[in-house]
């Protein structure tokens, strides 16, 4: 029984003895708990929640001495909204029904002051018959404090990307909108002649709006997936062609910043269910950042194999590589290493966030290597051969409406 006595030391201290146990609370609590719990409030309870015992950890978290409490309610210990739902006789009654009640809720101190409690109340019985309740509780205020300071970074964190999904959508249309002018403007000019001795400026102007239009439609999917709303359309490609495809739409201009730009393929055809538009966006946004951060003379080549389950594309460049500590982030939103230490030009940082969210819709990985700024960097896209069970895709006349 010492432990019953023995006064928490962060408790006051007098000369007063704050227990009060009986013959039957004491067999009790040695039976049930054994004689090893001794930081818990324990409180004995009578049917009708009567408080019959009254332990020093109790006097301690509550301030209430077992004089103050004995013969009381248990509900003193209760906030007045939960005594008014009558939350005391639900946690007694939950105790009976299934043989425990763990609860967390708001309890009061002497003072009126609250603390988050933490708890377990069980019925006692003897010779069959239920004779009253046990409830041990702590203070676990600080759990609570914590909990809600995750809560808070939690919505904080949704309310922020609620908020960059209404930029990039409107970014993306107020983007749009020049775009289609511009476009029928280059094609006017060219037919008209209006440039024909300056073929190399509509080139340029040309690739220009080219880029604009995927810097756009990238803003628009990522819109789109924050929403949820981007689903795949798988069908069987052969990955030979669809990597071909991407290497031949990046030549123009890998060639105008004299680049050397190579596929290396394997002979044999490697069948693929994937949605083809979705990868070889993938791909072209890797093998363009490849382009964007290599200098001119530097070479970048696009390679493939696969294994039983998985193929793999790596896009390797001799660029200006990435740091140690950027390489971890270098697939999240709006991430950019410095313009002018890397010479790799302001962005957006949208292309690599893109890629992640799109392989990972395949329920694949994508990752990058570098050795470090001057030694080029690899990335490595690694999807299943055949469409993944469970997968959604969305229906064919869906498709239709992709922007």
């Amino acid at each position: 029984m010492h432990f019953l006595a023995k006064a928490d030391k962060r408790c006051p201290m007098d000369s007063k003895d704050h227990s009060a146990w009986n013959a039957a609370d004491l067999e009790a609590i040695t039976d049930l708990l054994g004689r090893r719990v001794q930081q818990p409030a324990i409180v004995f309870l009578d049917n009708d929640g009567n408080i019959t015992g009254w332990s020093t950890g109790a006097y301690c978290l509550t301030g209430f001495s077992a004089e103050e409490v004995l013969g009381r309610s248990a509900a003193l210990l209760f906030t007045p909204e939960d005594r008014a739902r009558q939350l005391d006789v639900h946690e007694r009654h939950t105790a009976l029904q299934i043989g425990e009640a763990e609860d967390e809720r708001w309890h009061l101190r002497k003072d009126g002051s609250r603390f988050w409690s933490s708890g377990i109340t069980f019925p006692v019985q003897r010779d069959g018959t239920v004779q009253g309740f046990v409830k041990l509780f702590r203070d676990a205020t600080h759990l609570r404090a914590r909990m809600k300071s995750l809560e808070n970074e939690a919505q904080q964190s949704a309310k922020e990307r609620a908020e960059r999904a209404v930029y990039l959508a409107t970014l993306a249309h107020e983007l749009r909108n020049p775009l289609q002018p511009m476009k029928t403007a280059t094609w006017l000019l060219a037919r008209q002649g209006g440039l024909s001795a300056e073929t190399g400026a509509l080139k340029i102007l040309r690739r220009q709006i080219t880029f604009m239009e995927r810097l756009v439609e990238d803003l628009v999917d990522m819109t789109r997936l924050a929403e949820g709303k981007m689903h795949l359309t798988y069908r069987e490609v052969i990955l030979q062609d669809l990597v071909q495809e991407v290497v031949e739409a990046s030549r123009e201009v890998a060639d105008a910043k004299g680049l050397t730009l190579s596929a290396v393929v394997s002979p044999v055809p490697i069948p693929v269910e994937v949605d083809p538009e979705r990868v070889h966006q993938v791909l072209v946004n890797l093998v363009n950042n490849a382009i964007k951060f290599t200098p001119a003379g530097g070479a970048i080549w696009v390679r493939m194999n696969a294994d039983q389950t998985h193929f793999l594309v790596h896009v390797r460049d001799t660029g200006k590589g990435i740091k140690a500590e950027l390489q971890p982030k270098v697939f999240e939103m709006f991430t950019q290493a410095d313009a002018a230490a890397t010479h790799r030009g302001a962005g957006l940082g949208i292309g690599l966030a893109l890629v992640k969210e799109i392989v990972s819709l395949h329920q694949g990985t994508v990752e990058v290597r570098s050795e470090g700024e001057g030694k080029g960097s690899e990335f490595t896209v690694r999807i299943p051969l055949r469409r993944p069970q469970g997968s959604e895709s969305e229906p064919q006349g869906e498709a239709q409406d992709r922007p």
